[in-house]
């Protein structure tokens, strides 16, 4: 073991390639460890065993993060976190979590963090649990904010965040170990990037539509003002309600197929790691001198099983990937039909705007904005297209990677 700690700060270190788990039953209680989770908890296993989890819980971790764990994996999901535990002498230790339900009860995979994302995570967690002791917060109450908290640190969620930090902690480890780069990093954080860009695009048109919802409105009331001579006037506002209202019924589910590639991708990204961290956990408990007074055996076919599963899980999502994509193709065409409708529309109304001098200032007033509208949807549409195309590469790359691993 490379276990030393620091007279200053009481804070336990351990090696990179120290992994260590702990499953517990559906209540919490403690059923097995390995050696590395006994002695840096620094407790005797009879202290250990059938006891609570939270035994090495630390009093500054905030109680929202706990209440997003249970709450995640009562639903059957993985999900990990950032946790900051205590030594049965006092001294603290930080650990990456990743929790997975498993039969009867969860498994916890700890690995040491090191990433720049630790820092910022580190403050943000001092922050919220002073907050909870000052307001005297509920555990949903504060998770909510720590929720409200990620998005202003520019994270849609904590799926997001959870990708991206996993990914981070990851590429750390990695290069602390002096082991090479792992491609399914790279392509997944390029992955999460365009992702971004679909839904700030995609929020794009529907802000447009928003500002731009009076138009058909405001031609019907310049076509009643012309009378009969406003016949082709009305024609025209009327394609234009049609699409318009098309285009309306469309942007919701158009922004909800940029947020489930985007789920799909960090989705991924999560099950990935999570698979290549087990399977990792499990080389390294086969050679682990463990002092667990239980049977061993038990427990290597459970972590066999649960690294075939989530390989076999990651393999979904990367499939899931591809399928988010195809289908958010589809929404994108269906834009691209309702933007060209548009821009005809537009034309015909500059034609008839020649004929209608007494309302030309008006008509041309109308028909700026629907040209800025349409040229708003046709800019971002050229921008997604763009960036579906760039998701669409790297997402078969990493199908192709993950396949030759």
């Amino acid at each position: 073991m490379s276990i030393n700690s620091s007279l200053e700060t009481g804070e336990i270190s351990f090696g990179f390639d120290e992994l260590f788990f702990s499953r517990t039953d559906a209540g919490g209680i403690i059923k097995y460890g390995n050696g590395v989770f006994q002695h840096i908890a620094a407790y005797e296993w009879e202290e250990l065993l059938e006891k609570p989890h939270k035994i090495i819980r630390h009093p500054d971790m905030p109680r929202a993060v706990f209440w997003l764990l249970w709450h995640t994996i009562k639903q059957g999901q993985p999900i990990g976190a950032f946790v900051k535990n205590r030594a049965k002498d006092g001294r603290h230790y930080w650990v990456f979590a990743i929790v997975t339900p498993i039969e009867g009860g969860y498994l916890s995979v700890r690995l040491r963090p090191s990433s720049d994302v630790l820092a910022v995570v580190k403050r943000e967690y001092a922050a919220l649990a002073e907050l909870e002791r000052r307001e005297r917060l509920a555990p949903a109450d504060s998770a909510a904010l720590l929720l409200a908290r990620l998005q202003e640190l520019g994270f849609d969620n904590y799926g997001e965040f959870l990708a991206t930090a996993i990914g981070a902690e990851l590429a750390a480890r990695d290069a602390a170990l002096a082991h090479p780069p792992e491609p399914s990093i790279g392509y997944f954080g390029r992955l999460n990037t365009a992702a971004k860009k679909l839904i700030v695009n995609a929020n794009r048109i529907a802000d447009a539509y928003a500002v731009n919802e009076a138009v058909p409105f405001n031609f019907r009331v310049l076509a009643a003002q012309l009378g009969q001579d406003g016949a082709a006037i009305g024609i025209i506002s009327s394609n234009y309600t049609l699409l318009s209202n098309e285009m309306k019924s469309k942007i919701a589910d158009f922004i909800a197929a940029a947020q489930g590639v985007a789920k799909a991708i960090n989705d991924g990204a999560f099950l990935v790691a999570t698979a290549r961290v087990q399977q990792e956990l499990l080389s390294f408990f086969e050679t682990e001198q463990s002092a667990c007074p239980l049977p061993r055996e038990p427990e290597m076919r459970l972590l066999d099983d649960q690294q075939h599963a989530y390989r076999a899980h990651a393999a979904e999502g990367l499939q899931d990937i591809a399928k988010k994509i195809e289908g958010f193709q589809q929404t994108c065409s269906d834009m691209t039909r309702l933007a060209a409708g548009l821009e005809v529309t537009r034309i015909m109304g500059k034609v008839e705007c020649s004929r209608h001098t007494s309302v030309k200032d008006r008509l041309d007033e109308l028909l700026n904005d629907l040209e800025s509208f349409q040229k708003t949807i046709a800019d971002a549409l050229k921008e997604i297209e763009r960036t579906n195309h760039a998701i669409r590469v790297e997402a078969q790359g990493l199908i192709a990677h993950a396949r030759a691993a």
